[in-house]
C-alpha cells in the first residue's frame, strides 16, 4: 500500500469514527404514561411521536422511560406511537406514597439505563428525577433537566393536607438538586426559571407545535364574532384533564352559575364516567346541569384546534400550570381567553383577563364584559394571535435546536475524557 493510499483510507477511518460518535441516543427519564399491547405502545397525543420528534432533529433515537397509564384515562384516546426511532420502556411508579416500594427496583433499572446512556434528559419534579439526577452524578454522566410545571404550586393547591404541607420540603429538594446541573430547557420565558434556577445555561422554549400562522385564521375569528349571535348562545370552551380540579373545573362551573342559560361550558380532555358523573352531580347542584358538555376526546391537536374554532371563548381556571399547550392552540384559533392568573399565565394573557385562583364571581364577570362588547372580544383575539406568532413551531425549533446541539457537544467531549 502506498503512501497515498493509507493517507486516504485515514482519513476515511477518521471520518467513520467522527461520524460514528457524532451518532447519539437521548434517554428520556420521565412520568409520561403509556400502554402497551403486544408490539404496540400506546400514548395521549399530547406525548406521543410528536412530541418527542422534536429531539430527533439532534439525536438519533430517543429512548424513553415511562410508566403505565393510569385507570383515568379513557384508553379510547389513546394513539399508537409508530416512529422507529422512539422507543419506549415502561417502568415501575414511585410517585405516591404506596408507590415507595417500588424504590429499590426502580433504582437498579434507572442505575442499568444512566451507566450505559450517552446523554440523558430528567424531568426532575418527581422522586424518580431526582432519584435519576443522583444517579447521573454518580456516574459522571452528561443529564439535561426540563421543567415543563411548576411542582411546588400545584401541590399547594391539592385538596391533601399532607400533600399541600410536603410542597416546600419537594421543592426545596427540587431546588437543591438541580443546581449544579449544566443545561435546563423550559417551557416558560422567565417565570419557572426564577423559580427553579441552575447554574449553569437555561433555555426557554416551549414544547407547543404551533404551525405557520396565516393571517386569514384571525379575519376568520373576527368575522365569526361579527356575525355569532352571542345573545342566543355563547360557547365557553376548557381543555384539560377533569378528574380531580386541578385545571379548575370546579370554578368554571361556579362561574356558569352566575351567567344566564345562553352560556354554555365545553369540557373537552381525558377522564372516566365516573368523573363526568361528579362533574355532573356538581353542575346540577348549581342549576346548571344542561349547560355543561364532555365532548369525546379528540386525537390529535389538529383535530383539537378545529374544535376550538368553533368555540367562542376559552377559559382555564387552573390551580396550576407550565405553559399550557391548549391554551397556545385556542391563541392559534385567535380565540379570546379568560384565564388564572398565576405560574406562567402572565406571560402569554393581557392583564385585563387574568383573575385570582378560585375566583369564579371575577371569572364570570369577566366573560359577561366581554361577550358585552364584541369589540373586546376581537381586541383580545387580535392580542393572544399577535403573542402566539412567537410560539410557532418553526421558531421555537430552532432555537431549541442550537441548545440541544450545544447540549450533544458537552456529551461528546464528557465521553472523551
Amino acid at each position: 500500500m502506498n503512501a497515498e493510499m493509507f493517507f486516504f483510507l485515514s482519513l476515511r477511518t477518521i471520518a467513520k469514527k467522527r461520524k460514528e460518535r457524532n451518532r447519539m441516543q437521548l434517554l428520556y427519564i420521565s412520568t409520561f404514561m403509556f400502554h402497551k399491547i403486544g408490539k404496540q405502545t400506546l400514548a395521549l397525543p399530547s406525548c406521543a411521536d410528536s412530541f418527542f420528534e422534536k429531539y430527533l432533529d439532534v439525536f438519533d433515537t430517543v429512548r424513553v422511560l415511562g410508566e403505565d397509564t393510569k385507570r383515568y384515562l379513557d384508553q379510547s384516546s389513546l394513539i399508537e406511537m409508530k416512529n422507529p426511532n422512539i422507543q419506549v420502556e415502561i417502568i415501575p411508579a414511585n410517585t405516591n406514597p404506596r408507590d415507595f416500594k417500588n424504590d429499590l427496583v426502580l433504582r437498579k433499572i434507572l442505575t442499568d439505563e444512566i451507566s450505559k446512556a450517552e446523554a440523558i434528559l430528567i424531568k426532575p419534579s418527581t422522586r424518580r428525577g431526582m432519584m435519576a439526577i443522583g444517579i447521573a452524578e454518580k456516574y459522571k454522566k452528561p443529564y439535561m433537566i426540563e421543567m415543563t410545571g411548576d411542582i411546588h404550586n400545584a401541590l399547594l393547591q391539592n385538596p391533601s393536607r399532607i400533600r399541600r404541607m410536603y410542597a416546600p420540603v419537594l421543592y426545596k429538594q427540587i431546588r437543591n438538586r438541580i443546581q449544579n446541573c449544566e443545561f435546563g430547557l423550559y417551557v416558560s420565558n422567565y417565570y419557572l426559571q426564577n423559580k427553579y434556577p441552575i447554574k449553569g445555561k437555561m433555555c426557554g422554549c416551549s414544547d407547543a407545535n404551533i404551525s405557520k400562522l396565516k393571517p386569514e385564521i384571525l379575519e376568520e375569528r373576527i368575522k365569526r364574532i361579527d356575525d355569532t349571535e352571542l345573545e342566543k348562545r355563547v360557547n365557553l370552551a376548557l381543555v384539560g384533564f377533569y378528574q380531580g380540579t386541578g385545571k379548575g373545573v370546579d370554578t368554571a362551573i361556579r362561574a356558569l352559575s352566575r351567567l344566564d342559560e345562553r352560556y354554555h361550558l365545553n369540557i373537552l380532555g381525558n377522564g372516566t364516567e365516573e368523573n363526568r358523573h361528579y362533574w355532573i352531580e356538581y353542575a346540577e347542584k348549581r342549576g346548571v346541569i344542561g349547560r355543561i358538555h364532555f365532548p369525546q376526546p379528540l386525537s390529535s391537536s389538529k383535530d383539537v384546534i378545529e374544535w376550538l374554532k368553533s368555540m367562542d371563548i376559552f377559559v382555564l381556571p387552573t390551580r396550576s400550570e407550565g405553559l399550557s399547550r391548549a391554551m397556545l392552540e385556542a391563541m392559534s384559533t385567535a380565540l379570546p381567553c379568560i384565564v388564572t392568573d398565576i405560574c406562567t399565565m402572565p406571560e402569554l394573557v393581557s392583564k385585563e383577563w387574568l383573575h385570582p385562583l378560585g375566583d369564579d364571581k371575577l371569572l364570570a364577570e369577566k366573560i359577561r364584559a366581554m361577550v358585552s362588547d364584541k369589540s373586546l372580544m376581537k381586541k383580545a383575539a387580535k392580542q393572544n394571535f399577535d403573542k402566539v406568532a412567537d410560539y410557532e413551531f418553526e421558531k421555537l425549533r430552532i432555537k431549541r435546536n442550537l441548545f440541544l446541539k450545544e447540549f450533544k457537544d458537552y456529551c461528546i467531549k464528557m465521553d472523551e475524557k
